[in-house]
């Protein structure tokens, strides 16, 4: 069979330079390329006719964001949104295709701020793409071995803490990465991440490829912006947490240590060996911290100075024009409000405005949802939202004033739930709803956590140090779902019943840390080892957890891995044990081999994603 396409084929150097020229005059980050939905359309039909390799037409097909399903014949098709930014316009385009292509009605935000639809014909694929083009969103690289989708946090520009907002320099290096010809074909995936403070960590920044961290220095008493530089973070069946590899590197140079670090990684050969281990934290886990940086070192000697410049104008983009502030209401409102608006609500930097994190269920949206909001948004807001790492949404300034109208309306559309921060925000991946290598469904474990813990009551679940407990899980080992850095966290697994037979079924993970530390404190959770927790007994040992660490801590100061810390993982353990021994007494067929949100007897059934191809 062929492995060409009938389209005639620029250099990858041509169509790298006419993406930085578009940038240049376009308010999206990503430029959309009409050319490349063409390739999509002719390259599917060579491939639906035979005519075009699977080993050719996959690849490519992952560099438009279109990825392959666990159902066969339908797609998730990856929605890109660097730094998480949204426009209203966009938003109804993602309420668009909610509506018009998606067969369940709505669009998945995911741990790394993109927007994912699922089941969606091949053939709808490029009609799909061209509405998304329109709204200034692009599926360019949002999977496949490039680099994905940069991460930022949700407050950038409004965080109080915050060193200098480093989005502008995001949209650079996103600019600046997307369709070079060195990041088309890497050994794997390539995470980053951008924020400006090392005070709070909105975006899982020690579990990246890359991060950059805004930092300020003085020389000669003139004050220089720059990055601290951390590399070799990750997930999966060999978690790593990220390594500083620069103090700090200025603004000038952090396009040429991002070329340099991206040339090291796309040229380890030992890497292309086994695409099951080609991440960046193998070879660096490999060769070491000092001999990686030496070779970075030496790729930056052989790379001239690269301005971030010209990259860098997204004024329209950062836009947020503040309404004017009406007088204060909601003062004699429901006690919901008040909660809402004390878990939910967090004051800017800006004086008098505040941002207020959504909280979809399972991060979920549908259609009429996504124009609701982007009617919020232009109504109530300075007129951008952020998708955030914890499946959620943050709009931005905000009067005082208008709080309670925008409660008002969230309530209206199911979204205006309180603690968005609090232990009831469950993370999850997709799992077996639609992921190819799914072993649970980890979806319909979330809502059974969710269900549980709406049965607790008042006593356990409004206690301060339980709130803060945060739990994510993922479908299989390799992370998704950031189970690996959550307080608890669970990852697909099976295991067999006393009829031989398999049971759906979690490895636990306790004492897992980000989010309100610095990126070195970061921490992975430690595995309860050689242990399976049902699916069915997870909600009862989450239980079972919380109520131990509420009932044996020190004081109520101190917090859950504190907790874990003094006493230990061993009478957690023993919880994990009685629930694995649940299993292997179950009667056959009995609920136990039954997945959450399914009715058939539970099968294993795993099958080769496309992460790797």
């Amino acid at each position: 069979m062929s492995t060409q396409t009938s389209s005639q084929q620029r250099t990858l150097e041509d169509i790298h330079h006419d993406s930085l020229e578009l940038a240049r005059s376009s308010d999206a980050i990503i430029p959309f390329m009409d050319e490349e939905v063409v390739r999509l359309e002719e390259e599917s039909a060579n491939f639906e006719s035979g005519e075009l390799d699977n080993a050719v037409f996959t690849p490519s097909r992952l560099r438009q964001g279109v990825y392959g399903q666990r159902q066969p014949d339908v797609q998730m098709i990856r929605v890109k949104i660097p730094g998480g930014i949204l426009t209203p316009e966009a938003m109804e385009g993602l309420g668009e295709v909610s509506d018009k292509y998606a067969p369940l009605g709505k669009g998945h935000i995911t741990t790394r701020e993109n927007v994912q639809f699922h089941h969606i014909p091949l053939a709808q694929c490029p009609e799909v793409l061209r509405l998304l083009g329109a709204t200034g969103l692009t599926t360019r690289e949002a999977c496949g071995n490039t680099v994905r989708n940069v991460v930022g946090s949700p407050y950038a520009g409004v965080d109080p803490d915050e060193v200098f907002d480093p989005t502008p320099y995001l949209a650079a290096y996103v600019r600046f990465g997307v369709r070079h010809p060195i990041t088309q074909g890497f050994p794997r995936k390539f995470k980053s991440a951008f924020t400006g403070t090392d005070a709070r960590d909105h975006v899982s920044a020690a579990i990246q490829d890359l991060t950059y961290v805004s930092q300020v220095r003085v020389v000669d008493g003139v004050e220089q912006r720059g990055f601290k530089v951390f590399c070799g973070g990750g997930t999966s069946i060999m978690p790593r947490l990220a390594k500083p590899l620069y103090e700090f590197v200025s603004t000038d140079d952090y396009l040429r240590v991002a070329l340099a670090i991206w040339t090291v990684f796309n040229n380890a050969d030992m890497l292309r060996k086994n695409r099951m281990m080609a991440r960046l934290k193998v070879l660096i886990d490999r060769i070491g911290l000092d001999e990686f940086r030496d070779m970075v070192d030496a790729e930056l000697e052989k790379i001239g100075p690269i301005d971030p410049a010209p990259y860098m104008e997204i004024d329209e983009l950062l836009r947020e024009t503040s309404p004017v502030a009406p007088a204060p209401n909601g003062v004699g409102a429901s006690e919901e409000f008040h909660k809402w608006r004390e878990t939910n609500v967090e004051a800017q930097r800006q004086e008098g405005y505040y941002a207020v994190m959504v909280k979809p269920e399972r991060g979920n949206l549908d259609g009429p949802q996504f124009r609701a909001i982007a009617d919020i948004m232009r109504r109530y807001t300075g007129g951008r939202a952020r998708a955030t790492q914890e499946q959620n949404l943050v709009l931005r300034y905000i009067p005082e004033g208008y709080l309670y109208n925008v409660w008002e309306e969230l309530d209206r559309i199911g979204l205006a739930e309180a603690d968005a921060r609090a232990i009831t925000n469950v993370v999850s991946c997709p799992g077996t709803d639609s992921c190819k290598l799914g072993i649970t469904s980890s979806m319909g474990l979330a809502k059974a956590l969710r269900d549980e813990m709406d049965e607790w009551g008042g006593e356990l679940l409004d206690d301060q140090g339980v709130k803060d407990i945060r739990i994510k899980m993922s479908g299989c080992p390799n992370g998704c779902g950031l189970h690996h850095i959550a307080n608890i966290g669970f990852h697909g697994a099976a295991l067999k019943g006393p009829d031989g037979q398999q049971v759906p079924a979690y490895e636990l993970f306790l004492g897992g840390n980000y989010g309100d530390n610095r990126v070195e404190d970061s921490r992975i959770g430690t595995r309860i080892p050689r242990v399976k927790v049902p699916a069915k007994a997870a909600p009862g040992v989450l239980k079972t957890i919380v109520t131990y660490y509420k009932e044996h801590r020190a004081d109520e100061s101190e917090k859950f891995n504190q907790f874990l810390e003094r006493v230990g993982l061993e009478e957690l353990t023993e919880v994990a044990i009685a629930a694995e021994e649940s299993a292997k007494a179950a009667d056959p067929g009995s609920d136990m081999y039954v997945d959450w949100e399914r009715t058939n007897l539970y099968k294993l059934e795993r099958g080769e994603g496309e992460c790797a191809v």
